[in-house]
């Protein structure tokens, strides 16, 4: 069975104060750093799909991150050997993040520490949100966020949460979408959200991202960001979001609103979810 919202998402998604930007991170234990559930077998294939048809965009690595990345898929190795998971093979012929990427179902990031700042050097990401791992690696935080509307606002906040990360500390954050269908790989054509709809609850899924973040020990100056995708029909946790995700829609900033594709038809949704709340 895939995991439940409330098991992905054991805090309050959307704060009562309205949308803002937040980097909303949560202590993680090192034994809940990754996740496994009965959709590992489906998640697995896919990836390898992925991997041999779009292989130029989901796996990007910057020459010389092989090395803080072997230390990553220790790690990984180490989590899948504790929750009785087999190893992928081939270790010895793949970048690292590949071959650790290969045993879970969470996509790898690695991001080193420069002198300017956090830069995203390795990828292993075959379930993107609208977005091309191909295109960011190399890239410094704010250069790979340049497309987010208002991303300034917690630039400085993002730079120094990693910076004040102890080796061996993890945090998790959730992030979310609304998007119009539910395949895990969501490719950059589109962005997020379909334009038109015609019943946005019916019509529409929850995209949730569980993402963590995780300082390394005997690479200090290196960081692994994993994002696991799940997914439920929209009419299946409203319960669990409709008040807030209401709220959250009403207060977005309308650059925010076209940046996640949902600007034509949000006053709609927000209409749908007031009339569910109050004929409770």
């Amino acid at each position: 069975m895939p995991l439940s919202f409330a098991d992905v998402v054991p805090v309050a998604l959307f704060p009562a104060q309205g949308f803002r930007w937040r980097l909303a991170t949560r202590g993680l234990s090192a034994d809940a750093w990754l996740q496994f559930d009965d959709t590992c077998t489906t998640y697995l294939a896919e990836k390898c799909r992925v991997l041999q048809e779009h292989r130029d965009d989901a796996l990007a690595v910057v020459p010389g991150s092989e090395v803080a990345a072997v230390e990553l898929a220790d790690l990984v190795a180490e989590a899948l050997t504790a929750a009785g998971r087999q190893l992928p093979p081939d270790r010895a012929e793949q970048h690292p993040i590949e071959w650790a990427a290969r045993g879970v179902q969470e996509d790898l990031c690695l991001l080193e520490r420069d002198d300017a700042g956090w830069r995203f050097t390795a990828a292993a990401v075959c379930f993107p949100t609208r977005w091309s791992p191909a295109e960011k690696v190399g890239l410094e935080l704010r250069a790979v966020h340049d497309p987010v509307p208002r991303y300034d606002d917690i630039a400085e906040t993002v730079d120094r949460f990693f910076d004040r990360l102890r080796p061996g500390a993890l945090a998790w954050r959730p992030n979310w979408s609304l998007v119009g269908d539910d395949r895990l790989r969501l490719p950059v054509d589109d962005r997020q959200a379909p334009a038109e709809v015609v019943d946005p609850v019916g019509e529409l899924w929850m995209r949730v991202e569980r993402q963590t973040i995780r300082r390394l020990v005997d690479h200090p100056n290196a960081a692994v960001f994993t994002i696991r995708v799940h997914r439920w029909p929209l009419t299946d946790v409203l319960d669990d979001v409709d008040t807030g995700l209401a709220h959250e829609l009403r207060t977005m900033p309308s650059d925010v609103a076209d940046y996640k594709n949902v600007e034509e038809w949000r006053s709609r949704l927000v209409a749908t979810l007031a009339r569910r709340s109050s004929g409770r």
